[in-house]
């Protein structure tokens, strides 16, 4: 079964979002472990593009699709936002205090050492960006 949706990069494209994940998670029929980085995969890239991805007051449209094949979760999220590879995304400061480290670049780094497989692509001739995020169930990995 796919699942897909697209809204717009805001506040309330990302609540649209989160319902499409409570319903996708229900219909799939996924892992614990899958479920959970659905859920923060979809809020994690989306809240970025909100904030970071489209100019702030210009939202624009955020696609998002999900399928379970052959015991893995596949996600697509596309934008037509900055280009941004998430998989060369600087990795957060975890050796240090919290009380100095720089606020932000945890959730990138979760989705990327949650996921199995992570592709990132760029359509210059559309101006569409593609991350796929693959993470197979336990029972099913190599």
């Amino acid at each position: 079964m796919h699942h897909s949706i697209e809204v717009q990069a805001n506040d309330a494209g990302l609540i649209q979002l989160l319902r499409f994940v409570d319903a996708a998670e229900r219909e799939l029929a996924l892992q614990p472990e899958q479920e959970y980085l659905l859920r923060l995969a979809i809020e994690e890239i989306a809240t970025n593009l909100i904030k970071y991805g489209y100019r702030a007051g210009e939202p624009g449209p955020v696609r998002v699709s999900c399928r379970a094949e052959g015991g893995a979760l596949l996600v697509e999220i596309c934008d037509r936002s900055t280009p941004f590879d998430p998989r060369f995304a600087p990795p957060p400061d975890l050796a240090s205090d919290l009380a100095h480290r720089r606020v932000g670049g945890l959730g990138l780094f979760l989705v990327r050492e949650l996921a199995d497989e992570l592709s990132y692509r760029h359509d210059a001739a559309t101006g569409w960006n593609a991350l796929t995020i693959i993470k197979r169930a336990e029972h099913h990995r190599v």
